[in-house]
């Protein structure tokens, strides 16, 4: 695994999408009831910044189209869309690392890297 650094805990309120820009992609942390999780950012429907787009406990709906996604997995759960890549997070003290070189697609769907 190859851990990153991408935010630190203070920076990610709860209800609300830390957009960040790793190496060039766009990546989401979000923070539900005291856990951290961390989704691609861009909806694979057409570009749109899923943290712009509303947030609702587990769900993010994109701003543009209305696509919801669950955020804890990255499914997505209204429209013919593939999923969202999910990136392993962990938090060590203030720091939230995300793992880097591994892209985990949902595991019921057909999300692609």
């Amino acid at each position: 695994m190859s851990w990153r650094r991408v935010a630190s805990v203070d920076s990610v309120l709860a209800g609300a999408a830390l957009p960040v820009n790793v190496d060039g992609k766009e990546i989401a942390i979000y923070k539900i009831r005291d856990q951290y999780f961390s989704i691609e950012n861009v909806c694979p429907h057409a570009y749109a910044l899923l943290s712009d787009g509303l947030m609702e406990d587990d769900t993010i709906e994109c701003p543009l189209h209305g696509a919801q996604f669950q955020i804890s997995t990255g499914k997505c759960l209204s429209q013919m869309l593939r999923d969202l890549v999910k990136y392993p997070l962990k938090v060590e003290g203030n720091d939230i690392l995300i793992d880097w070189k591994d892209e985990v697609p949902f595991e019921g769907g057909d999300a692609k890297q």
